[in-house]
């Protein structure tokens, strides 16, 4: 419950992927991960401007991989997740990446769950690691596996 809050001070087509990212982040610190799955339903899209589609998404190619950067070198000091929570979002606003409003929107959200008795998942000490920073040359091994690291428009880098 407490990784579903979306950040309202960007646009709704890149909220939910912004906030996925923070979700992932905050999930190895409880020994978790973040897992998609293929579709359940079938959108049958009316005609639009795509292009409108496009320039709206414009922040989510732009900074997704310094996003990423920030998140793997993201060293939180809080011993909670409901702080380290409420870290990441301050850190976010700071990079420019979501506004001040979901900082207090994440302050709010986080009352919310404490003021219901939410149980938050507790932060492990040494916490696991899901995703190993390319090596230089763009190369990552997987499962023994040499693999060419991709950027988030899935082209080799």
């Amino acid at each position: 419950l407490w990784s579903l809050l979306l950040p309202c001070s960007v646009h709704g087509r890149v909220t939910d992927i912004w906030r996925a990212y923070f979700a992932q982040r905050l999930l190895w610190d409880v020994g978790l991960r973040l897992a998609f799955s293929p579709p359940w339903v079938v959108q049958f899209r009316n005609a639009h401007n795509y292009l409108a589609d496009f320039n709206s998404e414009v922040p989510l190619y732009q900074q997704a991989g310094a996003l990423v950067g920030a998140l793997l070198r993201w060293q939180p000091a809080a011993r909670t997740l409901p702080g380290r929570f409420e870290e990441l979002y301050v850190h976010m606003y700071e990079l420019g990446i979501v506004g001040l409003s979901d900082v207090r929107l994440a302050q709010a959200w986080l009352a919310d769950l404490d003021r219901i008795g939410y149980p938050f998942p507790p932060i492990l000490d040494r916490p696991p690691r899901a995703v190993k920073p390319a090596r230089s040359g763009g190369v990552r091994e997987r499962h023994g596996e040499r693999r060419a690291a991709t950027s988030g428009a899935g082209q080799a880098t």
